[in-house]
């Protein structure tokens, strides 16, 4: 028999696609995005006028801004005589300030590395005892370095010592909470694997949240290395060592 011709068939149309749906924004979210704005102003303008900031002040102040430069430069051999003296004066009090840094520092990493698995909401083996640390170490961030230095030198005395210890303790609060923080932000993917495989408490750590933390934990080291290199440098104002002392000496 003939076989019967086949009829062309029209090429499916792929589905339109769903227009996508915007979400509502609440009208109390409005009203509340407007009132922070006006909160905002209004304290802006209460701390403009506390300080009672004057624009003509710092326009004078920019006009001998160059004179006060070139005064700090020496201009006879006498003033080059006189700096290299003053830099071979204060190079032990420069390393001192380093020293002090550099033990504060370590010393604030290896505390918070275990308090930060308490604190850790993760790793924390009992749940008020992370809201209680974390609440102590809110406290504590909230008071400057120099107030722990000047603690610690009314219990120990003047001397590089009390900075180092002002200097740990400062560290090791800020430290432990922002490990806490990291501890509390990685997946659970390998760490579950790790769990699965029959790896313990410590190889847990090691394989499943080492790899995600470590990068969170050195860049908040060297932040508080450098954030440390400059209270060491004041922190002789109340008498904790380093280069702070003279240099207060020096603004007399």
């Amino acid at each position: 028999g003939a076989t019967r011709p086949m009829t062309p068939t029209a090429p499916s149309q792929p589905n339109p696609k769903p227009a996508p749906v915007r979400a509502k924004r609440s009208p109390m979210t409005a009203i509340s995005t407007v009132i922070f704005f006006i909160v905002l102003a209004i304290a802006l303008r209460w701390s403009y006028i506390g300080i009672q900031f004057d624009f003509s002040t710092l326009h004078d102040a920019l006009k001998h801004m160059w004179g006060a430069i070139s005064d700090m430069l020496p201009h006879s051999r006498d003033d080059w005589r006189s700096d290299l003296a003053t830099l071979k004066s204060e190079e032990l009090p420069f390393f001192q300030t380093i020293q002090m840094d550099m033990v504060g520092t370590v010393a604030a990493i290896v505390l918070a590395l275990p308090i930060s698995f308490l604190a850790a909401r993760t790793t924390s083996l009992f749940r008020p005892l992370s809201v209680a640390i974390k609440s102590v170490l809110n406290i504590g961030r909230a008071i400057p370095m120099l107030v722990y230095a000047s603690i610690v030198v009314a219990v120990i005395g003047l001397g590089a010592q009390a900075g180092t210890l002002a200097i740990a303790f400062g560290t090791f609060v800020m430290l432990t909470k922002l490990f806490a923080e990291a501890l509390e932000s990685v997946a659970m993917g390998p760490i579950e694997a790790v769990k699965a495989s029959g790896g313990n408490f410590i190889q847990v750590f090691v394989f499943g949240m080492l790899p995600q933390v470590f990068p969170n934990y050195l860049s908040a080291a060297l932040y508080a290395f450098e954030l440390n290199i400059l209270a060491s440098a004041i922190l002789g104002f109340v008498g904790a060592g380093g280069i702070g002392f003279d240099l207060q000496d020096d603004i007399r």
